[in-house]
C-alpha cells in the first residue's frame, strides 16, 4: 500500500508578477506526497485559471484518484489513463518519478541515462511595467544569457528599443501570452526584427492561431497556450516553428519526454516552460534539457523564499547541488 498527500502551499513573490492578461503576488501550488516501503515521491503542480483551474478543482482531481493512487493501480505507464493532462496529473507523475529514483536509489539523470549538468543557462523574464522600469529589470539581469520580454499592445518600440541599446548581446524572447491580433503582429514585425529578436512567443490566442497559417515570419513564433500535449503536434507544427513544454500543461514530465523526443524528430525549436512555482516544478523539466533550445525555468526567481535544496539561481545560470528536492 502506499499513502498519499495532497497540500496547498502559498509562495508569497518578490514582486507582481505581471502579464497581458493578469497580475498575481503569490504562487499558489499543490504538492503531492506519495509514500511506499519508506521513500516518499515529491511533485507540485500549479492549478491556472487561464485554464480553468484552481486549488480546490486540482485537488479535487487528485483526491478522486487516492485510492486507485494508494492500491497501487496507478503507475507512471497508466496515470494518462485515469486522468487529463494538466496541473493535478503533473504533481501526480512528478511525485510517481521521484517515488520511482528513491525506490532504485538512482537519480534522475540516471534513470534518464543523461548526464546530469553542473549548472545551465537560464532566462529570466521582464514583466510588464513602465517602459522605464522593465528596461531597468533588464538591465539588473544582464547576467541571464536570455532575457524573456513580457508585452502587450502599449510602449513596445520604447521597450525593446530602450532593452537592446544596452544589451546588445542578450538574446530576446517577446511574450505577449495571446495578447496580439495579426495585424498588431504585422505591423511590429519591424520592430522586432530591428530589436533583433529571436523568438516571438504566443502572439494570437489558440482561437485566432489558425491566421498563422498564410503568415510567414521572419522570426521564429512559439506555441504555447496553443500546444499542450503530443496530440495537439501536428496541427501546431502548421503554424509553429517552436513549441513551449510547460509539465503543467503536458501533465508531467512522462508526456513531455514524448513531445521533446517528437519535436527534436521534426527539427521544432524547444523552449523548457514553466509557471511561477518552486524548484520542486523546475527540476523535473529541468531533465529535459538535452532537448532544449531555450531553457525558461526562472520561476523560483520571483519567490521571497524557494524550497530547501532548490535550484540556486546564479550569474545567469541554474546550479544543481548534489543534494536537490525532487529526482
Amino acid at each position: 500500500m502506499s499513502e498519499l498527500k495532497i497540500i496547498h502551499e502559498s509562495w508569497e513573490l518578490n514582486k507582481v508578477f505581471t502579464i497581458s492578461r493578469s497580475s498575481k503576488k503569490t504562487a499558489e501550488t499543490v504538492e503531492v506526497q506519495i509514500s511506499r516501503n519508506g521513500k516518499t515521491g515529491f511533485g507540485e503542480g500549479v492549478p491556472y485559471s487561464h485554464y480553468d483551474e484552481n486549488i480546490k478543482s486540482v485537488t479535487s482531481q487528485i483526491e478522486r484518484l487516492r485510492n486507485n493512487i494508494e492500491n497501487e493501480e496507478i503507475n507512471l505507464d497508466n496515470l494518462n489513463e485515469y486522468i487529463s493532462a494538466g496541473s493535478a496529473r503533473n504533481a501526480i507523475d512528478c511525485a510517481l518519478w521521484d517515488l520511482e529514483c528513491k525506490t532504485k536509489d538512482q537519480d534522475i539523470w540516471s534513470l534518464l541515462d543523461i548526464s546530469k549538468p553542473g549548472s545551465l543557462p537560464c532566462s529570466y523574464t521582464i514583466v510588464l511595467d513602465t517602459v522605464e522600469n522593465m528596461v531597468s529589470d533588464a538591465i539588473e539581469h544582464k547576467n541571464f544569457p536570455i532575457l524573456k520580454i513580457k508585452v502587450n499592445n502599449e510602449n513596445i518600440e520604447p521597450i525593446l528599443t530602450g532593452i537592446r541599446s544596452r544589451l546588445p548581446q542578450t538574446k530576446i524572447i517577446i511574450d505577449a501570452n495571446e495578447g496580439f491580433t495579426l495585424d498588431i503582429l504585422k505591423e511590429n514585425m519591424s520592430i522586432f526584427e530591428k530589436a533583433k529578436i529571436d523568438l516571438i512567443e504566443q502572439p494570437l490566442s489558440p482561437e485566432l492561431d489558425n491566421q498563422l497559417l498564410d503568415f510567414v515570419s521572419p522570426i521564429p513564433i512559439c506555441a504555447d497556450e496553443s500546444f499542450h500535449t503530443v496530440s495537439d503536434f501536428e496541427d501546431v507544427s502548421k503554424k509553429y516553428g517552436a513549441i513551449n513544454i510547460k509539465l503543467d500543461k503536458t501533465g508531467g514530465l512522462s508526456e513531455a519526454l514524448l513531445i521533446a523526443n517528437k519535436a527534436k524528430k521534426n527539427d521544432k525549436i524547444i523552449m523548457l516552460g514553466c509557471m511561477v512555482a518552486t524548484s520542486l516544478s523546475m527540476l523535473p523539466a529541468l531533465s529535459l534539457y538535452e532537448y532544449a533550445d531555450f531553457i525558461d525555468l526562472d520561476g523560483p526567481c520571483f519567490l521571497k523564499q524557494d524550497r530547501e535544496n532548490g535550484i540556486k539561481y546564479e550569474n545567469g545560470k541554474m546550479e544543481l547541488n548534489k543534494r536537490m528536492c525532487w529526482g
